[in-house]
C-alpha cells in the first residue's frame, strides 16, 4: 500500500504541475485531472458492468416468474435463476470488480491526502493552491457540508440508475442509506477525498447515460459470444 500512496502523491504533483503549465495552478484541479485519468483507465471494466447491469435489469421479468413460480421453494428459485444467468451469459458478481478495484485506489489516496497538504511533511506542496471554490484546505474536510452533500446526491443518482430491481424493499433502503452513509463519511475525511468521489461519480452517472442511449448494444454483443 505504500508503493501505492507514494505513486498517488506524485501523480497528484504531475497534474498540479499541469495546472501550472495551463496557467491555473490549483490542487482541486489537479484532482479533477487525475479523477478523470482513473475513470478513463477503469472504463473498459466499467462497461462491462454497466451491460452486465443492464443485461439483469432487461431479466427482471423472467427473474420475477422465477421468483413467483418458486415463492416456497427458495433454494429452487436460487437455482433457476443461476440457469437463467448462465444460459444469458451474465455473471451477478460481474458488476462487482470495478469497485474491488477502486477501493484499494480510495484507501490509498485518502492516506495520500492526510500527508500531501502538510508542508512539514511534503515540503514540495504550495498550499496557496491548496484551496478550491469555497474550500479553503483540501486536505481537510469541507467546513460548509457541500462537497459530503454533492457526495450523497450523486451516489444517490448513480445508484439510482444500478438499480436491477426498483421494486426490491432492500434495494430500496439501499438507495437511501448508503449515499447518507458515504456523505457522512465524507465529511469527516480530506475535502480533496471527497471531490474525487463526486468527480467519478458524475463520469459513472454520464456513462450509464450514455448507455442507455443504445438499447440494442448489450443485447447484440451477448449474442455474438
Amino acid at each position: 500500500m505504500g508503493g501505492l500512496v507514494d505513486f498517488l502523491s506524485q501523480s497528484l504533483q504531475f497534474f498540479y504541475r499541469i495546472t501550472g503549465v495551463l496557467g491555473i495552478p490549483n490542487y482541486g484541479l489537479a484532482i479533477i485531472f487525475f479523477t478523470v485519468t482513473v475513470k478513463i483507465l477503469l472504463s473498459p471494466l466499467t462497461y462491462k458492468q454497466l451491460k452486465s447491469i443492464k443485461r439483469m435489469q432487461e431479466l427482471q421479468p423472467k427473474v420475477q416468474e422465477i421468483q413467483k413460480k418458486y415463492k416456497n421453494n427458495p433454494q429452487k428459485a436460487q437455482q433457476a435463476m443461476l440457469e437463467l444467468y448462465r444460459a444469458e451469459k451474465i455473471n451477478p458478481l460481474g458488476g462487482c470488480l470495478p469497485l474491488l478495484v477502486q477501493m484499494p485506489i480510495l484507501f490509498a489516496l485518502f492516506a495520500a491526502l492526510r500527508d500531501f497538504f502538510n508542508p512539514a511533511r511534503n515540503p514540495a506542496v504550495k498550499m496557496e493552491h491548496a484551496n478550491f471554490f469555497w474550500v479553503p484546505n483540501l486536505g481537510q474536510a469541507d467546513p460548509y457540508f457541500l462537497l459530503p452533500v454533492l457526495v450523497a446526491l450523486s451516489t444517490f443518482l448513480q445508484q439510482r440508475l444500478s438499480m436491477i430491481n426498483p421494486q426490491d424493499g432492500s434495494q430500496k433502503t439501499m438507495l437511501i442509506v448508503m449515499p447518507l452513509i458515504i456523505g457522512w463519511m465524507s465529511s469527516q475525511l480530506p475535502a480533496g477525498l471527497a471531490l474525487y468521489w463526486v468527480v467519478f461519480s458524475l463520469m459513472g452517472i454520464l456513462e450509464q447515460w450514455l448507455l442507455r442511449r443504445q438499447p440494442g448494444l448489450a443485447k447484440e454483443e451477448v449474442s455474438t459470444k
